[in-house]
């Protein structure tokens, strides 16, 4: 099958799935995700490998987009209000996850080196897929904001814990009288990583505030927009720097330098669902199924163990910081979904450690399928059960009544 025809299978069964999950009272993003699977290579094969190849582009453009969205959360006086409880929240849920993963591993006989690697990328919890559902229900209050926070500090911390571990890695295996060239390139990445990425979304987010006072029209400043996110992801894939953190720098730039960014944030929303659609129902094609079988113990240590520290970790910590009790209840549940990130870590660690990608992608990949469907579905019935919600649906939480 062509591109152009799998693109328009895609957004129309994209659309399909999405009515049908309603009925249930599910999110929509959850019926893309299944839609993907059942058109990708793992199931139908409708969609083949060829042609999520030539379709991936798209969904960075998406991801880029979500991630420029998330970046309004950096609004200054909304992160001087919830700043700090941000990031000592991100700070509990995270080191906890990634603790429990990583003793877990150790426990079961796995090298201290896939164990580390598994803790750094049990961090990442997917920003796509949250905020497609925080949208869909159209959810506001402190539960709320704090999650938009945490998945936007979650996935640089992320980023940050996975580069470490590397470096320990690296370190440990080339300590033969070359240490500060290996502690150079092992720790060069980490900096050029986040500093690189934040200096390229700032200078584009400059561009975006300044250019975005001489345009009035809806249609001019959507060009912009889109065009500012091309460059931004494109220069990053150049620069081997990091499209989700440059995207976010665009995003928090623009919401604190231009008087127009809630205008510009607003005209967003109402024309990226094409986008979004295309995003994930690729990412669900691109979930292999029959990987979940073969995941073995570690699989199943890994999904419990991340499960775990999420929950109790944003749990204690809302409760230390003596936040509303729908956050210390409801937090936990509403961060389980991962995907994009984690992904793109394995990914990295296919390419740089041979000897240990074959147990990190096993466990990581498998354990995806499972959170990339049960997340939003957890994600939804948390804001819906703390009564942030403020969707057209009376009944909207009837499914969820025991």
């Amino acid at each position: 099958m062509d591109e152009l025809t799998s693109l328009g299978l895609i957004l129309l069964l994209a659309l399909l799935a999405g009515h049908l999950v309603r009925y249930v009272r599910m999110p929509e993003v959850t019926g893309y995700i299944l839609a993907g699977v059942a058109l990708g290579p793992s199931v139908l094969g409708w969609v083949s490998h060829d042609n999520l190849a030539a379709l991936q582009v798209l969904s960075e453009v998406a991801l880029g987009l979500i991630l420029f969205s998330i970046g309004s959360v950096f609004e200054f006086s909304l992160f001087r209000r919830i700043g700090r409880q941000v990031l000592y929240l991100t700070l509990i849920e995270s080191a906890l996850a990634a603790l429990l993963v990583s003793v877990g591993m150790l426990l079961l006989g796995q090298p201290w080196q896939v164990a580390g690697l598994l803790g750094a990328v049990a961090i990442a919890t997917a920003p796509a897929s949250t905020l497609m559902v925080i949208r869909e229900v159209d959810s506001r209050g402190p539960l709320t904001d704090n999650l938009l926070g945490i998945i936007a500090v979650n996935n640089l911390l992320c980023i940050t814990a996975y580069s470490l571990v590397a470096a320990a890695i690296d370190l440990t295996g080339g300590l033969g009288g070359s240490f500060l060239p290996t502690l150079y390139r092992s720790v060069y990445p980490l900096v050029w990583q986040l500093g690189g990425s934040v200096s390229l979304g700032f200078l584009v987010g400059l561009m975006l505030a300044g250019w975005s006072r001489q345009v009035r029209e809806t249609g001019e400043m959507l060009i912009l927009l889109v065009g500012s996110i091309l460059l931004c992801v494109g220069l990053s894939r150049l620069l081997d720097l990091s499209p989700l953190v440059a995207s976010l720098a665009v995003g928090a730039t623009m919401v604190n330098l231009a008087a127009e960014s809630r205008r510009l944030f607003g005209t967003l929303a109402g024309t990226d669902p094409p986008f979004y659609a295309i995003f994930f129902v690729i990412a669900g094609a691109d979930l292999d199924v029959s990987l979940v079988p073969t995941m073995g113990a570690a699989g199943l240590l890994y999904v419990v163990s991340r499960a775990v520290g999420k929950l109790v970790g944003a749990h204690a910590g809302a409760r230390w910081l003596g936040l509303e009790p729908v956050v210390q209840r409801f937090l936990g549940m509403a961060l389980l979904a991962q995907a994009g990130l984690a992904v793109g870590l394995t990914l990295a660690i296919d390419d740089r450690y041979a000897a240990f990608a074959p147990q990190v992608s096993t466990v990581v990949l498998a354990a995806v399928v499972i959170y990339e469907t049960v997340g939003p579905v957890s994600t939804r019935f948390a804001l819906v059960r703390s009564g942030e919600a403020g969707m057209d649906h009376p009944a909207a939480d009837a499914v969820f009544e025991m």
